[in-house]
């Protein structure tokens, strides 16, 4: 069958386009600065919410699991509330409220000592945040750049002979069910041994309980590896302190440094504001306070003086009266 010139082309330039489909790179819905001296900084996402004990027997562990929320970061913006035994009518703060990371924001990005993941893969969407389980001191989490690799549906957990040294207890190969910590959903990170999955224990979610994976909660990770395709871009980094925009407020938002990484993070958030030109309208004594207060969520550290207005090409705007004004209409 003869095709000819003009139509070949059209169904290159369409197989093209098919090919390439399944490589776009979603756009998230990012909120524009309302001021343009803000620009440079990520903004806020989210609210903070709160929610009341009325069960004796809550913990804040119960909060924590209800909200879908890391256990670790409810206690550190509630020190005063005893965890295990919350008096019956005391109001649980939520962190609920997040600075972004700084761009580029797409594909999946993890920021390990916040506990969170930032899913940028939905078009016209704002980010969905996910708390997250990470490795401890002694076996940490992974920093870099990845992509996504293999993904299991119902996984078997191939024991590493480090863990079988530690627990002779175990099978070399434990399958899928619920005794299996990588619960129902495995996303290999890049072409390492590590992943993201779900667990057996979602108590976990929101501490250092990994031995170096990433764990959510398991209706999360099911949300996560259905949406979430084999080369989808993943970013893993490590910052203590996120400084953002909040209208027309600068915000810094607060972590341990919990592998002892983030020495001179004082000093990073000092060079960061001085390079967008900002370190003036902030409040040096109370940005160190937050920053070593490690809450959890946004806290305002300065504010921005409101831009001058332009100037006005109406010579007679700003002095109605002056000589040659225009007479105001009669009454």
């Amino acid at each position: 069958m003869h095709v000819s010139p003009a139509r070949t082309t059209v169904l290159v330039a369409l197989a093209a386009l098919l090919g390439c489909a399944h490589i776009a790179i979603a756009q998230p819905a990012i909120p524009e600065p309302a001021d343009p001296r803000l620009a440079a900084l990520p903004p806020v996402v989210g609210e903070l919410r709160n929610e009341m004990v009325d069960d004796p027997q809550d913990t804040v562990l119960d909060v924590a699991h209800r909200n879908r929320l890391g256990f670790d970061r409810v206690a550190r913006l509630n020190p005063d509330v005893n965890v295990w035994i919350p008096d019956p009518g005391t109001v649980i703060r939520l962190p609920t409220e997040h600075v972004l990371p700084d761009p580029p924001w797409r594909g999946l990005v993890i920021n390990v000592p916040e506990m969170q993941l930032y899913d940028f893969t939905a078009k016209d969407q704002p980010p969905e945040v996910f708390a997250i389980a990470i490795g401890d001191s002694i076996d940490p989490s992974l920093v870099g750049e990845f992509k996504i690799g293999n993904k299991r549906a119902n996984p078997a957990w191939n024991v590493p002979k480090s863990i079988l040294a530690e627990r002779p207890e175990l099978p070399p190969v434990v399958p899928p069910g619920p005794d299996n910590p990588l619960g129902p959903y495995w996303m290999t990170i890049g072409h390492t041994s590590y992943g993201i999955h779900g667990s057996n224990n979602e108590w976990s979610i929101g501490r250092e309980a990994t031995h170096g994976c990433i764990r959510l909660y398991n209706d999360q990770i099911e949300k996560l590896f259905h949406r979430t395709k084999p080369g989808t871009p993943l970013r893993l980094e490590y910052v203590t302190v996120k400084v953002g925009r909040q209208g027309s407020s600068i915000v810094v938002e607060s972590h341990p440094d919990v592998y002892q990484r983030d020495l001179g993070r004082l000093e990073s958030v000092f060079e960061k504001l001085r390079a967008a030109d900002l370190l003036q309208y902030v409040d040096e004594d109370a940005m160190r306070r937050a920053i070593a207060e490690e809450r959890g969520i946004p806290v305002i550290v300065g504010t921005l003086t409101p831009l001058a207005p332009p100037p006005s090409e109406d010579p007679y705007a700003l002095d109605p009266y002056a000589e040659g004004a225009p007479s105001p209409p009669a009454p």
